[in-house]
């Protein structure tokens, strides 16, 4: 079985690595942490009753017992903008049209070692991007598409010590591989430091690392909690976009950190809830605002812009029924905060973080002991973000709008060896 987690990755991987990049819950992030957590509204901190849960928090290795559990997230896209008032051209809306369908695998195994230590391997997967055949730039000298495609792939290995009968630390080691591509923003090279490195380079790669560090455990009857967090990413500089990312081409993923409450209100019924911050500001080429150019910073130099994002705070809440022993129902809704400021638009044409909320259903059958099914879909309503003074006056004014919103559905299959 173990042969068989790894040819999996290896696949996934490969299924990853070769398309195009995806958007998925929040910002490049999924809305929560294995087709049980998505089903659940993204609840994962407190529970572990699925390998993968164990991207949320390392410590859920501990209490879960040996388990694998393989899966795969469609997700069905609709990200675009518009401008409008601008004296370069009329008044357009854009949608980004080359793909809408993503599918996004995961995959975990979890195995006991000793009664006190537990270990794991996962594969994830993240990414977001656009790709417009109508270029928005076109109308102020962009060539050909326009594109942004940031994707990232990546194994975790981990460590979980039962400290106690009901209570779990959890340590992982998270190391990942990281691709960028940019075209159809040539109107910008004046405002480069490096132009030649700017746009339409190709997709360039690196490799980077992380660490996640967790806790959870019982405190009090029929009350779990959990909390964790997960370390900047810190990549290799993209040499090919030294004009177009921060300090001559680093794009550095955020810093994760969350925790959550799992509460058995009766003897079948489990309410969730989690609390997470995604730290999308503190990365430059994430969140430098446009504003500044006007302060002197070149694109990709160290102070130069980058998207302008807000780093995003989000709160979850999951249902959790079981409906018969074989039979366990989901439901759930997440909300976050806004993540794009109306003055940084012009830019998030190709970055439309939008998206703030989820509804979502799920459910898990039980074959036997050993094996049981997952599933779930979740709706996320559009959500548009209108500019305000995002257009500078030397490309004519105006403004820039941008929206998002998608729908996914995902199916796993899970496998228990007991412990």
């Amino acid at each position: 079985m173990h042969g068989t987690f790894c040819r999996f990755c290896f696949g996934a991987m490969l299924l990853v690595g070769l398309g195009p990049s995806a958007w998925a819950g929040f910002g490049p992030y999924e809305h929560g942490y294995g087709i049980k957590s998505l089903g659940a509204g993204g609840v994962a901190y407190a529970l572990h009753d699925e390998a993968y849960q164990v991207n949320a928090n390392p410590a859920a290795a501990a209490l879960m017992g040996h388990r694998l559990d393989l899966g795969l997230n469609w997700n069905v896209v609709d990200p675009g903008g518009s401008i409008t008032g601008n004296a370069a051209g009329a008044d357009q809306q854009f949608d980004s049209d080359v793909q809408r369908h993503y599918p996004i695998p995961q995959a975990a195994w979890v195995r006991p070692l000793n009664p006190q230590l537990s270990t794991g391997v996962t594969f994830f997967a993240a990414g977001l991007g656009t790709e417009y055949r109508d270029n928005p730039y076109a109308r102020f000298g962009g060539e050909g598409r326009g594109k942004l495609g940031i994707m990232q792939v990546g194994l975790s290995g981990l460590l979980a010590w039962r400290v106690a009968p009901r209570q779990s630390l959890g340590l992982g080691l998270n190391v990942s591989y990281r691709s960028f591509e940019l075209k159809g923003i040539q109107p910008f090279a004046g405002f480069s430091q490096a132009p030649a490195q700017l746009t339409n380079q190709g997709e360039a790669g690196g490799l980077g690392v992380s660490v996640s560090l967790g806790w959870q455990g019982q405190i009090a009857p029929g009350l779990k909690a959990g909390i964790a967090v997960r370390t900047p990413t810190y990549m290799q500089k993209l040499k090919d976009y030294a004009g177009a990312l921060p300090h001559q081409g680093q794009l550095n993923l955020p810093a994760i950190w969350g925790g959550g409450l799992a509460y058995e209100l009766f003897s079948s019924l489990t309410v969730a809830v989690d609390a997470q911050r995604l730290l999308f500001g503190r990365v430059a080429a994430l969140g430098n605002p446009i504003a500044q150019l006007q302060q002197g910073h070149l694109l990709g130099s160290d102070e130069g812009p980058g998207f302008g994002w807000r780093s995003q705070t989000i709160y979850k809440l999951g249902l959790i029924w079981q409906a018969s022993p074989q039979l366990t129902l989901r439901a759930g809704y997440n909300h976050g905060s806004r993540v794009i400021s109306p003055s940084e638009t012009l830019f998030d044409l190709l970055a439309p973080s939008a998206g703030r909320r989820h509804y979502t259903l799920g459910g898990s059958y039980a074959f036997s002991q050993a094996w049981e099914a997952s599933g779930y879909a979740s709706w996320q309503p559009r959500e548009h973000v209108s500019g305000r003074g995002s257009i500078p006056a030397d490309f004519g004014g105006g403004e820039a709008d941008v929206f998002f919103g998608s729908y996914a559905v995902g199916v796993s299959l899970g496998r228990r060896f007991g412990n």
